[in-house]
């Protein structure tokens, strides 16, 4: 059994979920599970399943970048040489960088896997306002280059992007989605009626774009549906905007929840009739298999990530990105005919159960080591 960090700045908390607990559970049947990441304070935390390394979070966001991915540099190593660790998943290129420097220059046999979750540099610089944001991307651009040329194994969860990105290194590559808990999400046949949107509210998102559009549908056809809004709003600005929308063009009927738990995500995507998304950028979208899972079918922009494996046969209607005519069509066309909302659903269930049944994350992990030791 090997030891299996993952290295990069994810969420957890010193309270583990119920989903991330079934996922280290799951992966415990194979690996010995380790992560570092940002917590509240400086804490090593056994959670069962996994030990948690927690790095107290500074204020600042470059403060938060120099911390964990330069000066981590001699923690890092003591933790890999104290726990035995043997195979380092790094959650994006620039989180590979210290891996990569230490597998480099002193501990060579360690084995080295970067997460791909497609165009990481233009997903990152469109999620924040960053000033000098040419000379960033230069730089990430430089460490990326490091990064990907010195790896073992390249883990990406689209097809497309992962393999361009391979082919550029000549580095071997698996494919496999995020994990998504499907003892959570699955379809538990409750009446639907809303419409959904889940993610955070931000530009990248297009949540404004979604509001507009479906305002324009119920009133175009007299509908009494609501468009529920379920997320985490860390620009308050753009949130802003979004509601003052709202108030001028005297909106009733959308609702935002705010940030839900696994669990109230599961509940609205059985409750509701289609998942709607207007991303500019994706990787490939957890919520896409969550909401098949729970036989949820959806709308979404026609772009890398989304358009494959998902579209019609995967139970995706997809439109032109930021097209308000070709969105209404499809909104519409799906409205008024029951029997494509059926095919749907069923075929977004059979994908995403395809993609993220059961002891399917295990098996996939079981398949890298297969693959980092051949």
């Amino acid at each position: 059994m090997k030891n299996l960090l993952f290295y990069g700045t994810t969420n957890y908390g010193f309270e583990l979920n119920e989903s991330d607990k079934e996922k280290f559970q799951e992966l415990s049947k194979s690996f010995s599970s380790f992560v570092i990441t940002f917590g509240e304070d400086n804490k090593l935390i056994n959670h069962n399943y996994v030990t948690i390394k927690y790095i107290k979070k500074p204020r600042g966001l470059i403060n938060q970048y120099f911390k964990f991915y330069i000066f981590n540099f001699r923690k890092l190593i003591k933790f890999i040489k104290e726990n035995n660790i043997e195979i380092i998943s790094a959650k994006d290129p620039v989180s590979a960088f210290l891996p990569i420097l230490i597998k480099k220059y002193v501990i060579k046999d360690l084995q080295t896997v970067i997460e791909h979750h497609g165009e990481f540099i233009d997903l990152l610089l469109n999620q924040r306002k960053f000033y000098l944001k040419r000379v960033i991307r230069k730089l990430l651009l430089i460490i990326s280059n490091f990064t990907y040329k010195n790896c073992d194994l390249i883990r990406g969860v689209e097809k497309e992007s992962t393999t361009k990105i391979a082919k550029k290194y000549t580095k071997k590559y698996i494919i496999f989605p995020a994990w998504v808990n499907n003892k959570i999400y699955f379809n538990k046949n409750l009446d639907r009626k809303n419409f959904l949107f889940v993610g955070n509210v931000i530009p990248r998102k297009g949540v404004l774009f979604i509001i507009e559009q479906f305002d324009k549908f119920v009133n175009q056809n007299k509908l009494d549906e609501k468009l529920i809004i379920a997320g985490d709003t860390p620009n308050k600005n753009y949130l802003n905007k979004c509601q003052n929308f709202i108030k001028i063009n005297n909106i009733k009927n959308i609702i935002f929840t705010g940030k839900k738990n696994p669990q109230e995500i599961s509940d609205l995507m059985n409750s509701s009739k289609l998942l709607l998304m207007a991303s500019s950028f994706e990787g490939l979208p957890r919520v896409l298999i969550e909401s098949g899972l729970c036989g949820l079918p959806s709308l979404a922009s026609d772009i890398q990530g989304i358009s494959s494996p998902f579209g019609e046969y995967g139970g995706t209607l997809l439109y032109k990105y930021n097209d308000a005519e070709d969105f209404m069509i499809n909104i519409d066309k799906f409205y008024k005919d029951p029997e494509l909302q059926l095919k749907l659903s069923d075929n977004s269930s059979k994908l995403c159960n395809s993609l993220s049944g059961e002891n399917k994350f295990k098996k996939n992990w079981e398949r890298i080591e297969e693959m980092l030791y051949e």
